[in-house]
C-alpha cells in the first residue's frame, strides 16, 4: 500500500521528477520528465542521471552526484545556482532542482524534482541588460551634465564680468533704458547661474553617499543655523517636535529639510509671519514626516504636479527660484523608499508629508 501511494504522489507531482539509485542509474519517471526531455520511460530506466546533462558537464555531475549520495540531505528547489539540462533532441535549457532521500528495499535513493527555469533565466538577463544600458546612460547623462554646466557656467562668469566692468567704467554714459538693461543682463545670468547649479545638485543626489545614522533633530538645528537670516527677517517661527534618529544620507536629508522650510518661508501670505510645525511619527516600516505651514496654499487642481522638475505656479517677478527644489525633494525621498506629497488650501496653508523606510 506505502509502494502504491509513493507511485500515485510520484506520477502526480506537477513537475517532471526522477527516482536515481545509489549508482546514480534513474529507476522511475513519470509523465511529466518524459514530455519535458523527450525521452520514453522506457528509454530512461535504467541509463544513468547524466544522460539529461550536457556531455561537458557529465564527469563534474558525477562526482558531485557520488558526494551527495555518501551524505544525502533534503535539498531544496533553488537553493542552489541554476543547472543546464539536455533533451533528447540535444536542445539545452536551465532547470532547478531539488533533491530528497527516499528509503527503497533498504537502500537510499534519490528522488529528483525538476522545474524548467528558462523564462525566468531569460527575464533575468533581459532585466540585467536593462540595468546595465540604464546604468550607462545615468553614467553618460551625469558626465554630460557637467560637462555642459562647466562649458555654460564660463561663459555666464565672462558675460557677468564685462557687464560689471561696463557698470562701473561706463555707467555715466548710460541712460535709464541702459543702465536697466544692463540689470535685465545681470539678472538673466544669475538666474542662468542659480539653474546650473540646482540642476547639478538634482544630478549629484544619492550619487557617492553612503547611509548612516541620522539625527534629524541635529539635522533640523544645522538647516536653522543655514536659514537664521532668512527666517529672522521674515519673523518666522518653527515648531518641532522630537525627531527620529534613522538611518539614511546625511547630506540629502538635510536639503529635504532645507527646501521644505526654504519654500514655507518663500511662499507666506502678506501680512502673515510664517510659522511651520515640523512632527514625525513611526506608521508600521515608516517614519512619516509633516512640515506644516501657515502660507498661500496650492489649489488642488495642481497639487499633483508640482513635484515635476521646473514646475513653477507662480511667476519671477512674485516668487524666486528655479521650479527644481520640490523635484530635489521628491528624488531624495525615492532615495529613502519613501513616497511624498501635499495637503493643501489655499489662503490657510500646506502640509508636505513624507515617509522614510525605517528598515533600510
Amino acid at each position: 500500500m506505502g509502494e502504491e501511494i509513493f507511485r500515485a504522489l510520484f506520477n502526480a507531482a506537477p513537475d517532471p521528477m526522477l527516482l536515481v539509485d545509489g549508482s546514480g542509474k534513474i529507476v522511475l519517471t513519470n509523465i511529466r520528465a518524459e514530455q519535458i526531455f523527450g525521452y520514453s520511460k522506457n528509454e530512461l530506466k535504467g541509463q544513468t542521471v547524466e544522460l539529461l546533462i550536457p556531455s561537458r558537464y557529465a564527469t563534474m555531475h558525477t562526482g558531485h552526484r557520488n558526494d551527495y549520495i555518501k551524505k544525502p540531505v533534503i535539498r531544496e528547489m533553488g537553493a542552489r545556482r541554476e543547472l543546464l539540462a539536455q533533451r533528447k533532441d540535444g536542445s539545452e535549457f536551465y532547470v532547478e532542482i531539488s533533491l530528497s532521500p527516499v528509503a527503497v528495499d533498504g537502500s537510499t535513493h534519490i528522488a529528483a524534482a525538476i522545474r524548467d527555469v528558462s523564462e525566468k533565466i531569460k527575464l533575468n538577463q533581459q532585466v540585467n541588460r536593462s540595468i546595465t544600458e540604464i546604468e550607462r546612460k545615468n553614467s553618460e547623462l551625469e558626465q554630460f551634465a557637467y560637462v555642459a554646466s562647466h562649458d555654460l557656467r564660463e561663459p555666464l562668469r565672462t558675460i557677468r564680468s564685462f557687464v560689471d566692468l561696463l557698470m562701473q567704467d561706463y555707467s555715466e554714459s548710460f541712460d535709464e533704458t541702459g543702465i536697466q538693461s544692463m540689470r535685465f543682463i545681470i539678472d538673466a545670468t544669475d538666474r542662468m547661474k542659480d539653474l546650473i547649479r540646482e540642476l547639478l545638485d538634482y544630478g549629484r543626489i544619492g550619487q557617492n553617499s553612503v547611509p548612516e545614522e541620522v539625527d534629524c533633530n541635529e539635522t533640523l538645528f544645522i538647516v536653522r543655523e543655514d536659514l537664521e537670516e532668512n527666517i529672522t527677517s521674515s519673523k518666522s517661527t518653527i515648531n518641532a517636535g522630537k525627531l527620529p534618529v534613522l538611518m539614511g544620507y546625511k547630506t540629502e536629508l538635510r536639503l529635504l529639510f532645507q527646501n521644505l522650510i526654504s519654500n514655507a518661508i518663500k511662499f507666506s501670505r502678506k501680512g502673515v509671519s510664517p510659522v511651520i510645525d515640523i512632527k514625525a511619527e513611526k506608521i508600521d516600516d515608516y517614519w512619516q514626516f509633516e512640515f506644516r505651514d501657515n502660507g498661500i496654499g496650492i489649489p488642488e487642481e495642481h497639487q499633483a504636479d508640482i513635484f515635476q522638475i521646473f514646475k513653477r505656479l507662480h511667476p519671477r517677478n512674485e516668487f524666486e527660484g528655479t521650479g527644481i527644489g520640490l523635484a530635489h525633494c521628491l528624488k531624495i525621498v525615492e532615495l529613502h523608499e519613501g513616497k511624498i506629497w501635499v495637503e493643501s488650501e489655499p489662503d490657510v496653508g500646506s502640509t508636505f508629508m513624507f515617509t522614510i523606510n525605517s528598515h533600510r
